[in-house]
């Protein structure tokens, strides 16, 4: 079968969840005998990116600014049209595998038409007028609910909040099938766009050779991800800061950069609580090292997480999870059974679960291995390649 991936961002530039699902997806399908191409975006207009090989088309976007912008971003973008449409017919796919679709949404999907769509939605953008709400009642079906929280404001409304609607009756008007990897938003979609669309696929993780280990006596507490509001790594510290008073010996490692980090370096400086390391972006094989030596992992998400990968990665290297009851974290994360959750935002909620799992070295232990059961179950390769090429046969 031959996929053609599309994507706002090329993967070697952008490295967020959807990317990494990308590399992932494209390594298991090529190795299951598939012929995979992408066609994406260079988020910095790098011209010397915008031909790679016969498989690789990174379309180097034009730098303009003002009405030019707007009609391009909100109406159509001829340039971009023309070579997708090139690349279309010179790959010839059976299936158009289309991800995140913000910045020129319409040409993209007028390129497509025709052919077979198939869209995973890696956020909840489809359903609300932002996906990035932190609001205790999420900003549902209304930009003036995201205008009072303050997770919109009038610019953005004017320039992109009627394209975000729009796509709500466009989408499915040029995707066959959707794939929501969370039980949660496959139900928000099914709401809004039916339910013949709609088909829940967890997400996975192609992690060669990791085993689990045994959960290490050090009293580590890690988080991996970007450093950027909607993630809660503010309301991490503040739970780690009040914590560390009673466990000395206590540690927070911090994996991933992003615009708050500096703003989190001063905080957890400020607050007096030792033990604190911010170690950047890691590499594969440093980032499993430091799974290893970690004792549990913390996803303190104040947005809708749809299904993290680095939930997945947890699972995979046995650590037990302590994750916000946000989303469709839930799913993936048991309380009680693969670890534990907490009120979203509440630091003193989140410092007394990981005060347990810190202090119960049995019980960190036992939620260890449900977590990688469960990973063996649900989150290798093999069975999310099953259900994908079946709706790939499906949508087509």
């Amino acid at each position: 079968m031959k996929i053609l991936m599309v994507n706002d961002n090329d993967p070697a530039e952008v490295v967020g969840g959807s990317e990494r699902y990308i590399l992932d997806v494209t390594r298991e399908l090529e190795a299951a005998g598939h012929q995979v191409s992408w066609f994406t975006l260079s988020a910095a207009g790098r011209k010397d990116r915008a031909e790679t090989d016969a498989r690789r088309r990174v379309f180097a976007i034009d730098r303009d600014s003002g009405v030019k912008w707007l009609l391009r971003h909100s109406l159509f973008y001829p340039t971009l049209w023309k070579a997708a449409k090139d690349f279309l017919s010179a790959v010839e796919p059976d299936v158009v595998h289309l991800h995140n679709n913000y910045r020129y949404p319409l040409t993209v999907l007028a390129a497509t038409r025709g052919l077979c769509v198939v869209q995973t939605v890696h956020d909840y953008c489809l359903v609300y007028p932002t996906a990035y709400c932190t609001h205790p009642k999420p900003c549902t079906g209304s930009v003036f609910a995201a205008l009072r929280h303050g997770c919109m404001n009038w610019k953005l409304l004017v320039t992109e909040g009627w394209l975000l609607y729009g796509r709500r009756f466009l989408d499915p008007r040029f995707v066959h099938r959707f794939i929501a990897p969370s039980r949660d938003l496959a139900s928000h979609l099914r709401q809004r766009l039916g339910s013949t669309k709609v088909r829940n696929l967890g997400n996975f993780r192609s992690l060669p050779d990791v085993s689990a280990s045994a959960v290490p006596e050090s009293r580590v507490v890690l988080y991996v991800g970007a450093l950027i509001a909607h993630k809660g790594v503010g309301v991490l510290l503040d739970a780690y800061a009040a914590m560390a008073k009673e466990l000395a010996d206590a540690e927070l490692w911090i994996v991933g950069d992003g615009p708050e980090r500096h703003e989190l370096e001063t905080s957890a400086a400020a607050s007096g609580a030792r033990r604190v390391r911010f170690w950047g972006q890691l590499g594969e094989r440093e980032l499993a090292n430091v799974y290893r030596r970690s004792q549990l992992v913390v996803i303190p998400s104040l947005w809708l997480e749809n299904a993290p990968l680095v939930a997945i990665e947890a699972m995979a290297h046995g650590r037990p999870l302590v994750v916000s009851r946000v989303g469709g974290l839930p799913e993936l994360v048991e309380d009680g059974g693969t670890g534990l959750t907490f009120a979203r935002g509440d630091a003193t909620d989140l410092a007394a679960k990981i005060r347990t799992l810190l202090t119960d070295h049995t019980l960190a232990q036992r939620l260890a291995s449900a977590a990688r059961r469960r990973y063996e179950e649900t989150g290798l390769p093999a069975h999310h390649l099953h259900g994908l090429t079946a709706l790939y046969r499906e949508g087509s």
